[in-house]
């Protein structure tokens, strides 16, 4: 791999959750071990109160639930990295990760002093910058996307507002996102994952795939999707792919005027500044 993989020190992998969803770690761990087993970054797990025993995974309590965000901003304080891989629990890893590859991109968009790379483009760069990764224009849509995003630590905590969920600050963290350069999207997908609760109920497809992978496991403890939750889910899928249709420099003035100023996708307004 070269001297290019030898910095891995400046890089953690954050599996952010909450003690409500305890009963996806077990699950989580074994097929992120049974994909991932030569990951060479210290991995956390976010809690609230529960403890969690699994090799090579080192716990960080929050406390009482506040919210996601507050959570978040507490654990980062925790870890001693200067950039940290955010993995949200009900992502589950399904193929095996080409670590030589997430190395020598990590440690590219790290000598660059970079402020956000997502690994997984499910919005896409709009700007070329290397064979790796792209750039992220201020304006587009879920800049600030939380699924498989690469930080720097101290930029992701300026974004963090109390009290706001994951769903909110996709929203208002990606507006205001738009005070800092260096956010980018790789070409392609480096983590391959399967998301598998929708709104506190396992995906039947999710939950299927899981149970052959790991068919000893117990995941009774959650309710599975009935037909009418899949038909909805279908639908916002659908609406999503429709959606990708609008060019990216306007999808977010479309998204704001579909929400009908429910909530405030409009461009960051104050003067952009660089970190």
């Amino acid at each position: 791999m070269g001297n290019i993989a030898a910095n891995t020190d400046n890089v953690a992998v954050l599996v952010v959750s909450c003690d409500h969803y305890a009963d996806l770690w077990l699950p989580f761990f074994h097929l992120f071990k049974r994909f991932w087993p030569d990951c060479p970054y210290s991995v956390y797990l976010l809690t609230n109160e529960k403890d969690f025993q699994f090799p090579d995974v080192s716990v960080i309590r929050t406390g009482i639930d506040v919210s996601w965000s507050d959570n978040l901003k507490m654990g980062l304080q925790q870890i001693r990295e200067k950039y940290i891989l955010m993995i949200i629990d009900d992502l589950f890893l399904l193929k095996p990760v080409d670590t030589a590859m997430v190395i020598k991109i990590c440690n590219t968009f790290v000598l660059l002093d970079g402020n956000y790379l997502r690994l997984n483009p499910t919005v896409r760069a709009d700007k070329k910058f290397n064979k790796y990764f792209g750039e992220v224009s201020k304006g587009a849509i879920y800049r600030a996307s939380t699924v498989l995003s690469l930080w720097k630590k101290c930029i992701l905590a300026e974004l963090l507002r109390p009290g706001e969920s994951a769903w909110h600050f996709e929203i208002y963290g990606t507006n205001r996102s738009d005070a800092y350069d260096g956010f980018y999207a790789t070409w392609e997908e480096w983590l391959s994952v399967i998301n598998c609760v929708i709104k506190g109920k396992w995906r039947n497809k999710a939950f299927r795939k899981i149970r052959a992978f790991y068919p000893g496991v117990d995941l009774q403890n959650r309710k599975t999707m009935s037909y009418s939750d899949q038909f909805y889910f279908l639908l916002k899928v659908l609406r999503a792919n429709i959606f990708k249709i609008v060019p990216s420099k306007y999808r977010r003035y479309v998204k704001d005027f579909i929400v009908a100023g429910k909530y405030d996708y409009r461009l960051y307004k104050d003067t952009p500044r660089n970190q």
